[in-house]
């Protein structure tokens, strides 16, 4: 039985800062990695002169047999990273384990604003910005 219109992405809209003040120009990647799919899914956009950025949501199609169906758990892991040259840093990760709407943040769009000045190392080798993103009143309560 084929599925249509499954949500593995909301849409996403950012801000790239650099001291509060907008970053013209860069890259900023998203890339989707779907237990239905063998190769994972990667789209590029460059910011604006606010240092604006959006992804548009994501639907994918499957086709599951009836044990699938039965026991099928999604599993999409979202990363949107900031390209710099050969840098790579982690502006955002989250995985979902559901095809419904708003997942990520209870929101129907993830929004984000990233300043480059909290720029660190995780585990002392991976580069991530520690990004503001907004949760909604239900997210904040699922882990107090």
């Amino acid at each position: 039985m084929r599925q249509d219109n499954l949500v593995l992405s909301s849409a996403v809209e950012g801000q790239l800062l650099d001291n509060g003040k907008p970053v013209a120009e860069q890259k900023v990647a998203r890339t989707l990695y779907w237990n239905m799919q063998a190769e994972p899914y990667t789209e590029i956009t460059t910011t604006n002169k606010d240092g604006l950025f959006q992804f548009p949501e994501v639907r994918g199609a499957a086709e599951f047999g009836i044990l699938a169906r039965l026991f099928h758990v999604p599993v999409v892991l979202i990363d949107v990273d900031l390209i710099e040259e050969s840098l790579k840093t982690s502006l955002y990760s989250t995985g979902r384990h559901t095809y419904k709407p708003a997942e990520e943040t209870g929101f129907e769009t993830i929004q984000m604003s990233c300043d480059l000045q909290d720029r660190d190392l995780f585990a002392d080798l991976l580069p991530v910005i520690n990004c503001a993103v907004k949760q909604s009143d239900e997210m904040l309560n699922r882990f107090q």
